[in-house]
């Protein structure tokens, strides 16, 4: 049976000792074969991957969607740099991919953090897990996976779920292509997205508004999904050109520049 503990944090502004937040904090609770869940946003709070909007200067490109979505320039301009593409949007929202992960803004945030600044995602998250995940063992003496986690919209779905970013000492993604089901028939294509499942599950805990809960223990998990592999973004996710969504609405290939539907 698995179990969660939140684990609360003082809120944060700008770089600090994440590692030594953690253990002050999660240590104490933390047993071998836990795992840890993270905010995505506290990680890259803690590495300073924070941007003041006013020092942005914002290119003709990010000129051009802000007056096609709607949106500050300059804020246009950093989800540009951040971006791998830009896939569409609305009003408001550029739909970008940001390591293979489709998401508004390419998972530029606004929220908790001081106005007129933006929370960029961490820049490589699965180093982030794994120096996490190896600092706990060498201080605590304790073997635990780590998991990065975000929040996000689905397509269709009304409020926001748990996906992970990254993960260390997880098997993340299973796959269960061979198997059968309950009446024998072969899976083809299912994978169960072991991180994704647990990230919604901490998102619970941590909320979306005043919370202050960046952390989660997540206690119980089958041993067998626990080892060495670091999972970075890309590996949750799959060629935009091969998915069901946007194959099925019309999409056809994209580049920097353009939009291609």
């Amino acid at each position: 049976m698995l179990k969660l503990y939140p684990v609360k944090a003082e809120r944060v502004g700008a770089e600090f000792d994440l590692v030594g937040v953690i253990e002050s904090r999660a240590g104490r609770r933390l047993r071998d074969g836990d795992l840890l869940v993270v905010s995505s946003k506290y990680v890259a709070i803690s590495e300073g991957r924070t941007v003041k909007l006013e020092g942005v200067k914002p290119s003709s490109r990010a000129k051009e969607l802000a007056k096609r979505f709607r949106m500050d320039q300059r804020l246009c301009e950093v989800i540009l740099r951040e971006s791998d593409a830009v896939i569409g949007g609305i009003p408001g929202f550029i739909l970008a991919t940001h390591d293979g992960l489709l998401t508004p803004n390419a998972g530029i945030d606004k929220s908790n953090i001081a106005h007129g600044k933006v929370v960029l995602y961490p820049r490589r998250p699965e180093l982030s897990a794994r120096r996490i995940r190896d600092a706990l063992k060498f201080d605590l003496g304790v073997e635990v996976a780590v998991v990065i986690c975000d929040s996000r919209l689905m397509p269709t779905r009304r409020g926001t779920v748990g996906v992970s970013l990254a993960a260390a000492g997880l098997e993340a993604v299973v796959d269960l292509r061979g198997k059968a089901d309950l009446f024998g028939n072969v899976l083809r294509v299912t994978s169960q997205a072991i991180a994704d499942d647990i990230s919604s599950a901490a998102q619970l805990l941590m909320g979306e508004a005043d919370e202050a809960t960046p952390m989660v223990v997540v206690r119980g998990l089958d041993r067998r999904l626990l080892g060495d592999r670091v999972y970075p973004s890309v590996k949750f996710s799959i060629p935009i050109d091969e998915d069901v969504y946007l194959r099925s609405l019309g999409y056809v290939s994209f580049d920097s520049e353009h939009i291609h539907f």
